[in-house]
C-alpha cells in the first residue's frame, strides 16, 4: 500500500473506533481508505509528490500529511481539520490529507460518486456558501487506491546555494 515515515504517530486506531467516526459524519468510508487509517492512523508519506494531468499538462503537487482519527496535534488531527473545515467543504467531502499550502485532499463520501479523490483549493474559497461551493474543488483520482499509486518523490534537480554574511544566510 503506502510508505509512511511514523506510522500511528498518535496512536493505533480501532475498527470499532473507525464505525463510530463514519456515524458521527453520517457516511461509511472506502474500504481502501479505512484500511489504511487501521494500518497507519494517517501519517507523513515517504513519497510527498502526487502526479496529476491538468489541462492536458503533467504537473508535481506536494501532498505532506495524511490526516489521523485522534486529537493529539491538531495538524495532523482529522478532527482539529473538520472544524476549521465547517461551512467551508461541502458535507460530502472529508478532508483526509494536505498540501503544506493551505489546500486540502478530499474525498467523496456521497453515492453517486463515492471514494473520488478531489483537491480543494483555499485561493478560490466562497467567502459565504462554502458548504454548497464547488468552484474550487478539482477532481484527481477515481480512488484512494489511485492516489496512493500516484505517490512518488519529487526529483527535479533545484539548486540551492546558500551564502553566508556577517549577520545571516541567503539563499540565491
Amino acid at each position: 500500500m503506502i510508505d509512511i515515515i511514523k506510522p500511528n504517530e498518535f496512536g493505533k486506531i480501532s475498527s470499532k473506533a473507525i464505525l463510530e467516526f463514519e456515524k458521527q459524519i453520517g457516511f461509511s468510508l472506502p474500504k481502501n481508505y479505512s484500511d489504511f487509517l487501521k494500518a497507519n492512523n494517517g501519517g507523513q508519506p515517504k513519497l510527498d509528490t502526487i502526479t496529476v494531468n491538468i489541462e492536458k499538462e503533467n504537473q508535481l503537487w506536494s501532498l505532506k500529511y495524511f490526516f489521523g482519527l485522534h486529537n493529539k496535534e491538531y495538524w495532523a488531527s482529522m478532527f482539529s481539520t473538520l472544524k476549521s473545515l465547517k461551512n467551508r467543504i461541502p458535507t460530502e467531502f472529508l478532508p483526509i490529507a494536505n498540501d503544506g499550502g493551505g489546500n486540502f485532499y478530499i474525498i467523496n463520501l456521497s453515492k453517486e460518486n463515492f471514494g473520488k479523490i478531489y483537491f480543494w483549493n483555499h485561493n478560490n474559497e466562497s467567502e459565504n456558501s462554502g458548504n454548497k461551493f464547488y468552484g474550487n474543488i478539482i477532481p484527481l483520482f477515481d480512488s484512494f487506491l489511485e492516489l496512493t499509486e500516484s505517490l512518488i518523490k519529487d526529483v527535479r534537480d533545484i539548486e540551492i546555494k546558500i551564502v553566508e554574511t556577517d549577520d545571516e544566510f541567503i539563499i540565491e
